[in-house]
């Protein structure tokens, strides 16, 4: 209730991990994937064209457990007529849809705030397990990879971005990050496009607060 009073109501969960809405009648809620580069995000849309009263009752009935909610949700059988199920058999005005998110922008909170230090050189190098290595500082000679247009003044060569400017890009499942390695140096790339490479460093960084 304290959520639905807020001016928008629309927040990540922490757990179960979704995105909820209930800015309308409708409450709708996003399953964010743990690998946003292979699955899309799972949605399910619950309520009335004619006011909020149906889907409260489903909330209520549910003991106001979110989880509760989706587990049913994902019982249910889509192929048929959903006021026919029993989540949703006892309110006539309640309908349910099950979609699939092909929006790649949003951003599990798992992938944001503070990152663990890499301790050992992963199987994969996904956006996930590049964000760990560079959030923590864990590599060296940092090379820029893009080639820039002829004829440019950076034509000679482009400075290697930032450490935060790398971050907002691994952080971002648009961008498809990935890492692969050649010749000792680990090669990242944006889409199929080289963005930088680099050799990981994987000491445990020194910690930020001293007593």
């Amino acid at each position: 209730m304290a959520f639905c009073r807020r001016e928008t109501a629309y927040c990540f969960i922490e757990s179960p991990e979704c995105l909820l809405d209930f800015q309308s009648t409708f409450l709708k809620i996003t399953l964010l994937p743990k690998d946003t580069l292979i699955q899309d995000s799972v949605k399910y849309s619950l309520g009335s064209r004619s006011s909020m009263e149906p889907v409260w009752r489903l909330i209520k009935a549910c003991n106001w457990d979110l989880r509760t909610i989706i587990e049913g949700m994902q019982k249910m059988d889509f192929s048929s007529n959903v006021r026919d199920n029993s989540l949703l058999k006892v309110h006539t005005d309640l309908s349910a849809r099950k979609f699939f998110s092909r929006e790649r922008c949003v951003v599990a909170p798992q992938t944001i705030g503070i990152l663990e230090p890499l301790a050992a050189i992963p199987e994969l190098w996904d956006q996930h397990t590049l964000n760990r290595m560079i959030s923590n500082g864990q590599y060296k000679a940092l090379q820029n990879e893009m080639k820039a247009l002829p004829g440019t003044k950076n034509s000679g060569g482009i400075p290697a971005p930032s450490k935060d400017e790398i971050c907002m890009v691994l952080l971002d499942p648009v961008e498809q990050c990935i890492g692969q390695v050649h010749k000792g140096r680990l090669h990242i790339f944006r889409g199929k496009q080289p963005y930088i490479s680099l050799i990981p460093d994987l000491q445990w960084p020194q910690p930020r607060l001293k007593k």
